[in-house]
């Protein structure tokens, strides 16, 4: 049998197929659809320090190859999130491992959210978002080099539980924040949020998205997600969550040949929420049909064709 295992962030995976942040709730909304605790874990949907409303509707909209939403990070809050949403994961996710969302306006409101969750049980770490598209701050820090580096550094004297950075595709060069992130005591890497896009609906000449613009997911960003994944992979020493367009075990290979360790299936889940048991499924058979004992044996294992 194939050992989907890893040590990670300090602890154990068994697996590496995880449910991105966003597509699952908190893991109660998932509970009877799948055995979460299963797979090899969840990110929560974000929480930041007050509650968020978010965008006004329409919020998704299906699109040629995936969709396109802008939520706007709607969620409970901090206070509700500690009293109502974690006590649930505390109790019923025991193997599968837990990384919270956070987000922020601010610095400020990054810490506050880590500083608030810190002393409870019931989660191994963070993953630290800077890469929201589609609100009007979402990607203050991802893309400003300075401004990245103070936050995480302004983080990891506020935990010593695992930081994982989201990173934004939307950068000239990734391989930068992703040392960036590194440098100033990230964790780990997610690779990629989303890409920013809009629909029309010509008919009424009007966006379809009430935010007019969102975020794109889904087997159309696959391919990019998968180099911007091995670009960052292959700058830092540290685990990359590669994400983008994942609905098959051949998918999440891609990505773990590309250099990620863990992968997260996002989008597929509106489709079929079973998609990310049928991801986990896939990867094992691929083991065993190629003689592969433990995963990582096949992280990062890309042949690249001989310089001419």
């Amino acid at each position: 049998m194939a050992d989907l295992s890893q040590h990670l962030l300090g602890t154990d995976f068994q697996s590496p197929v995880l449910l991105a942040s966003g597509t699952c709730g908190y893991g109660q909304e998932y509970a009877d659809l799948i055995p979460l605790d299963e797979i090899g874990g969840m990110v929560t949907k974000a929480v930041s320090r007050e509650p968020r409303e978010g965008n006004p509707p329409h919020r998704v909209a299906e699109t040629p190859g995936g969709m396109i939403n802008a939520i706007g990070l709607q969620n409970v809050g901090l206070e509700r999130f500690r009293l109502e949403k974690l006590p649930w994961l505390r109790e019923n996710l025991r193997v599968a491992q837990v990384l919270i969302n956070v987000v922020g306006h601010s610095a400020e409101d990054y810490g506050s959210v880590v500083s608030g969750l810190d002393g409870e049980d019931g989660f191994l770490g963070y993953e630290i978002n800077v890469s929201c598209p589609n609100v009007k701050d979402g990607t203050l820090f991802g893309t400003d080099p300075t401004a990245l580096s103070a936050l995480v550094t302004r983080l990891r004297d506020l935990t010593e539980r695992p930081l994982v950075v989201k990173l934004t595709p939307n950068v000239p060069d990734i391989s930068l924040y992703a040392r960036i992130c590194e440098e100033s005591g990230a964790d780990g890497l997610s690779a990629i949020n989303t890409f920013p896009g809009m629909l029309i609906d010509v008919e009424g000449r009007r966006p379809v998205i009430g935010n007019v613009s969102g975020g794109v997911s889904g087997p159309a960003i696959l391919p990019m997600g998968v180099y911007l994944t091995w670009r960052a992979a292959s700058a830092v020493s540290i685990p990359v969550i590669g994400i983008g367009g994942i609905r098959s075990g051949d998918d999440a290979l891609q990505y773990i040949l590309a250099g990620a360790s863990l992968v997260q299936v996002g989008t597929a889940l509106f489709v079929d929420p079973a998609s990310a048991v049928q991801v986990q499924a896939g990867i094992a058979d691929y083991m065993e049909r190629h003689g592969v004992g433990r995963l990582p044996e096949i992280v990062g294992g890309l042949t690249l064709p001989e310089p001419r």
